[in-house]
């Protein structure tokens, strides 16, 4: 058994580290915080330490090197994207090695090798940012996926899969509102104007009556939108879900109480400039009103990482929500899911495509995303 000890500046990095080393099927045997090290060490947000271990495979490939050229002879390959990681990154310090000599043979000189491999951490960080991935939490990747690949060109296969691997971990799975009814739920759905709320929440409403079977109802404060209050009055007639509207936050709990006989309850709310501090005073003396409420901020994929950022930053009075971004159809690029779920450190939980109920509702698979976020590389 192989056993190791990582250290990492969070869990996710800590991870990272493990299943890109020694693969997904390692077990963690120990995770504690523990101190960086210096005279300052204790001002410092601690590191995060775990030791982990995997069962060494006893059949260890066969090396035959002969006339400069390296041969291994692998039983069962393997055909799981992970394993082809790990075969890989195994590999590697063998392929540097010969890789040095014959360049040292040659007279590479070492600063053209460094100098290129700035060159394709610069190329991979532009890439990024272009996708609109924050600067910062580009470099934060790279960073980590440097540890694991080494920059070349022959090596830029595994450079874009360590950064999918890298995107997916940091996405995380999904919570989405699941299947526990033992007690009502009642789950309110906010965020800046436009973002698609009303649509949002009449999907979820088909999605947990039909595909569900659970009993729904539908109450909405936006009475500042006549257009929102008849879509969610159309919605509502088609799935057979009873709807009553508050015009102020005081009547939230008199509508809640008419749904007694409810499983869960969607509350929607007004688009609330997020610049506006009036305006979100509303939406907080409205949660305020509400026991034990689950909360859902909606947020536009097309929404540009300045606006996210604030955004995110108008709704910290909120603390504890979920994610659902809107419009990754309209999206050419959806950096800012990520960029979202590193800042704010909540999960993500479902992604809309389209205008179509309740079709265009998908859970936030960590997997498509990173595809999405990093699969135009390719091009």
């Amino acid at each position: 058994m192989k056993v190791k000890r990582y250290i990492g500046n969070d869990p996710q990095e800590t991870m990272l580290k493990i299943k890109s080393e020694l693969g997904s099927n390692a077990v963690i045997l120990h995770s504690r915080k523990i101190k960086k090290p210096g005279f300052f060490g204790f001002m410092k947000k601690p590191l995060i330490e775990m030791v982990a271990a995997i069962e060494e495979n006893k059949e260890k490939p066969e090396r035959d090197i002969q006339k400069g050229k390296l041969t291994a002879i692998v039983s069962n390959p393997p055909h799981q994207e992970g394993s082809k990681i790990d075969l890989l990154q195994n590999q590697i310090g063998n392929i540097e090695n010969l890789l040095n000599n014959v360049l040292d043979k040659i007279g590479y000189n070492q600063d053209d090798k460094g100098n290129h491999q700035e060159a394709l951490y610069k190329k991979y960080h532009d890439l990024l940012v272009v996708n609109d991935v924050d600067p910062q939490i580009a470099d934060k990747l790279l960073t980590i996926v440097r540890k694991q690949v080494s920059f070349t060109e022959d090596n830029e296969e595994a450079i874009l899969r360590t950064i999918r691997i890298a995107v997916r971990e940091y996405l995380e799975s999904p919570e989405t509102i699941g299947d526990n009814f033992e007690k009502k739920r009642i789950i309110v759905f906010v965020g800046p104007t436009g973002v698609g709320k009303t649509t949002t929440l009449a999907k979820l409403a088909a999605k947990l009556s039909i595909t569900k079977g659970k009993r729904v109802g539908v109450i909405t404060s936006d009475t500042y939108r006549i257009a929102a209050v008849e879509q969610l009055k159309i919605y509502s007639e088609i799935l057979s879900i009873p709807i009553r509207i508050v015009y102020e936050p005081n009547e939230i709990n008199e509508a809640i109480e008419a749904f007694s006989d409810r499983d869960v309850i969607l509350i929607d709310t007004a688009g609330r400039n997020h610049k506006n501090e009036e305006q979100l005073e509303e939406i907080k003396t409205l949660i305020k009103h509400i026991i034990d409420p689950e909360i859902y901020l909606v947020m536009s994929a097309t929404t540009g990482n300045r606006d996210i950022t604030n955004i995110i930053k108008s709704y910290q009075f909120i603390e504890n929500y979920r994610i659902i971004f809107t419009k990754l159809d309209e999206a050419v690029t959806i950096g800012n899911v990520l960029n979202a779920k590193i800042k704010t450190g909540k999960k993500l939980s479902y992604v809309t495509t389209g205008q179509s109920v309740p079709d265009d509702l998908e859970i936030a698979q960590p997997d498509k995303l990173a595809n999405m976020i990093v699969g135009e590389f390719h091009e």
